[in-house]
């Protein structure tokens, strides 16, 4: 894709990242797909993988050998 391609998408898109993370924290409220459970003191917390993995350098290591 050519960069004026791209900022023609952009332009055309521009709240797509957040639609994004949206339908993600909609659907693991739903506990929609979501395939981890972190526990912290006692807490669940359902999440993607995907995603902590994104928000991480250390976690996809880990994800890996799981």
């Amino acid at each position: 894709m050519e960069a004026e391609e791209t900022m023609e998408c952009l332009q055309e898109f521009p709240e797509h990242h957040k639609m994004i993370l949206d339908r993600l924290n909609e659907q693991r409220e739903q506990d929609r797909f979501t395939d981890i459970t972190l526990i912290v003191d006692g807490h669940h917390f359902k999440a993607h993988k995907a995603v902590l993995a994104a928000c991480s350098h250390v976690l996809p290591q880990i994800f890996s050998v799981l």
